[in-house]
């Protein structure tokens, strides 16, 4: 008796490779207005170390959404201004940040996020912030 031909394999992610060394794959298009520079961004967010082990998410703030201006890296992490350009409202995109792209003025409240504001996560960035690389995934909720 010959096999039934299975179902094809779901297309793999396509991740792109930007010239600063961050990665990025969008999960989910959105339909919804872009982030683009001087914009005002409402993001929920995800903080994974770059073995996938999870650190801290907005989930943990009563889905109390990130907000930031689209260029202002006072307020975000490089990576994150970066990563989240050219999404649009609904979208759910995922980050690869290097290391130079993450948590290079340390830990904080006054320091650039998405920052967890709980002890042990602000401890699992600072021991390694400048030599590992960070998984965030940005779900854009709102652009005005």
């Amino acid at each position: 008796m010959e096999e039934p031909p299975s179902a094809p394999a779901p297309p793999a992610p396509k991740t792109i490779t930007l010239p600063s060394g961050l990665k990025y794959y969008d999960s989910k298009i959105g339909d919804g207005l872009e982030a683009e520079e001087g914009k005002t961004v409402q993001f929920q967010w995800v903080l994974r170390r770059s073995n996938g082990y999870f650190v801290d998410a907005s989930s943990n703030y009563n889905n109390e959404p990130f907000i930031y201006k689209v260029g202002n890296l006072r307020k975000v992490i490089a990576g994150v201004d970066e990563g989240i350009r050219g999404m649009r409202v609904g979208g759910v995109r995922r980050l690869l940040i290097p290391p130079e792209l993450a948590f290079t003025q340390g830990v904080g409240d006054d320091k650039p996020g998405p920052m967890p504001s709980d002890f042990g996560p602000r401890r699992q960035i600072s021991t390694r912030q400048d030599k590992e690389q960070w998984y965030v995934e940005l779900q854009l909720v709102k652009v005005r």
